[in-house]
């Protein structure tokens, strides 16, 4: 029996796995896609927090080979640390449907890049793609993946940008009417251990040129399979120019046509491989077709080899040669290109904007990061240290007031570039700067190469016992995993220890310990390990549960002279400047006290 609910994208993908009788949901926090897991858990599915997004792809294909349905959740830049085992996993294929979802996130709104996966995962791995227009449509592809991945023996992928992730919307809520399979798990080495070795029954080939033959062999069944899909479909109107809309880019299409009451001759494509026939009898009617997709003209550029090779003379358009190669797609915009396209005119260029300040990206009121902050750029400016930077809440540290990392780039390069920079001959104090989660997530094979390397840098490890930046989600450091099961939280300080690297502990919400320890440690020599822990304030308090002594703070204005230190240099957004003198908000001060440090007159009490 069908039902309606008004459901987040990531619910409906969700409820999709769900309904698809799913067994295992296995992924690592990441905006858009981080709600899935908590939504697949809320359904009894077992879902999980791995460590890192290639182990999360390894333990759904582990249940795939044991017969289950599975699926893997990450964001694109997740779906780059998969990409070696993605390499293998297009060669052996899978057993149970297996679904790895890969939000882009056009825009770079929530992400330090905008990056198209649908490159990666199709034109690289040669793996099928849906690309979904809409909530409903997430969710019906997610449970048609399911069916089509068993079907074929592929991993198959969906692809929802950060419009179908976050958007909400109303989902047809259907009956579980999948029967799941035994469970069991078949050896089938000539297929799953990936080796060169000679294939006896194949003449002597090579198995991985066997297992690639397979891969391209499967490519024209896919191209049969999704030109009978429902997903793709040709919409037909008079016109000399049609419209090809790829995605959130056909829904974006469809609100042109409603705001201009007119009609337009579309052909929607949300699948990879493309449906060809489809392809060609559409853009054989028309003199010009404009295509629109997120992000990299992957359609454009397919759809210009179909019209090479089949002779066809059609003027293409898209993302290459028409619209703007960067960004987002929005209405606005696709409304200016229908405009140009059929008056024959280049696209306007986008007009310079007006520059409104915005608010810096800072740490929340009460966080234990600020404390750290201020006392490593303390250090710094003594010093002339470099510090390399990681992802999480802590990498607003690179922005005004403290300007401290000078370089960000993915999950644990910190601590690798640290010690790159040394080796490169750079004499002063060389700090890397990680989070606890991203510690575990890919931080620990720096660390260790560190030290086999006998580098000479210290690392902070800023250990606040959850992934704070995208939600909360616990790591092998927190109490309890997502399931609610407690455990003997792992310890970055022992393992660091372990591994060999000197270790010291510290509470950041204790500026003056802080600023004193780190020092003497960057002093050493050695791969030396801070551990700055304090509870993030956000999650904990609601427990209860704070690192610090709450204080009522506040500002003696005899003694305050007006330097704004504390809001230039420290940038407690609880703290303001009004007439010439610091002003603590207190409705929005939680108390912590950090700010009486920063303070050299002792104006903050």
């Amino acid at each position: 029996m069908s039902t309606k609910e008004f459901v987040m994208g990531n619910e409906a993908i969700a409820l999709a796995a769900k309904e698809a009788g799913v067994s295992v949901v296995a992924g690592y926090p990441g905006t858009p896609a981080s709600e899935i897991i908590d939504a697949s858990l809320s359904h009894g599915i077992y879902a999980e927090w791995s460590t890192n997004e290639k182990h999360a792809f390894e333990v759904a294909t582990g249940a795939s080979l044991c017969n289950q349905r599975a699926m893997a959740v990450m964001k694109h830049n997740g779906t780059n640390v998969v990409t070696d085992f993605l390499m293998h996993v297009n060669f052996t294929g899978v057993r149970g449907g297996l679904v790895l979802i890969s939000a882009d996130d056009p825009g770079g709104n929530s992400s330090q890049n905008e990056e198209d996966t649908r490159i990666l995962i199709h034109n690289y791995a040669h793996l099928p793609v849906f690309d979904p227009s809409s909530i409903q449509e997430a969710k019906e592809m997610t449970k048609k993946a399911f069916e089509l991945s068993e079907q074929t023996e592929l991993v198959f992928a969906l692809r929802p940008v950060m419009r179908i992730c976050h958007a909400r919307g109303i989902v047809e809520k259907e009956d579980v009417t999948y029967q799941k399979k035994p469970v069991e798990f078949k050896n089938d080495r000539s297929r799953f251990v990936m080796s060169a070795v000679v294939e006896k029954e194949h003449g002597g080939v090579l198995r991985p040129i066997i297992r690639h033959r397979w891969l391209n062999q499967k490519q024209n069944e896919l191209k049969e399979i999704m030109e009978n899909l429902p997903f793709n479909h040709i919409e037909k109107a008079d016109g000399e120019v049609g419209y090809v809309g790829c995605g959130i880019g056909y829904s974006y299409l469809k609100e042109a046509e409603s705001i201009l009451d007119k009609k337009l001759p579309v052909l929607k494509l949300t699948t990879l491989p493309l449906p060809e026939k489809k392809v060609i009898e559409f853009v054989s009617n028309y003199k010009k077709i404009v295509i629109f997709e997120e992000l990299e003209p992957v359609v454009e550029n397919l759809i210009k080899g179909i019209c090479y090779d089949k002779g066809i003379q059609v003027e293409i358009l898209g993302r290459k040669t028409f619209l703007p190669a960067e960004g987002e797609l929005s209405t606005g915009l696709i409304l200016k290109a229908i405009e140009s396209a059929e008056a024959n005119k280049a696209m306007p260029k986008e007009a310079q904007s007006t520059y409104i300040p915005a608010r810096v990206r800072t740490q929340c009121v009460g966080c234990s990061h600020r404390g750290l902050l201020y006392a490593l750029k303390s250090v710094v400016r003594r010093t002339g240290a470099v510090v390399t930077g990681d992802i999480g809440c802590h990498d607003a540290g690179s922005f005004q007031p403290m300007n401290l990392q000078s370089t960000i780039y993915c999950m644990g390069s910190s601590i690798p570039m640290a010690y790159g920079i040394k080796a490169g001959g750079y004499e002063k104090p060389v700090i890397a700067m990680i989070g606890d989660s991203t510690f575990f997530h890919n931080g620990l094979t720096g660390l260790a190469s560190a030290i086999f390397n006998k580098a000479n840098i210290t690392v902070i490890i800023a250990d606040n016992s959850t992934t704070a930046m995208t939600g909360f989600q616990p790591h092998p450091g927190s109490e309890t995993n997502v399931r609610g099961e407690q455990f003997q939280a792992i310890d970055p300080a022992s393992v660091a220890a372990v591994m060999g690297a000197k270790t010291y502990i510290c509470n950041p919400y204790n500026v003056e310990e802080t600023k004193k320890l780190l020092a003497e440690v960057v002093k050493e020599e050695g791969v030396k390990v801070v551990i700055a822990r304090a509870l993030c304030y956000l999650k904990f308090s609601r427990e209860g549960r704070v690192s610090f002594e709450a204080r009522k703070v506040t500002v003696d204005h005899e003694v305050c002279n007006g330097c704004k230190i504390c809001v230039s240099d420290f940038g407690c957004p609880a703290i303001t400047i009004v007439d010439g003198k610091a002003r603590i908000d207190q409705d929005s001060c939680n108390g912590c006290g950090v700010c009486v440090s920063v303070c050299a007159r002792g104006a903050m009490k």
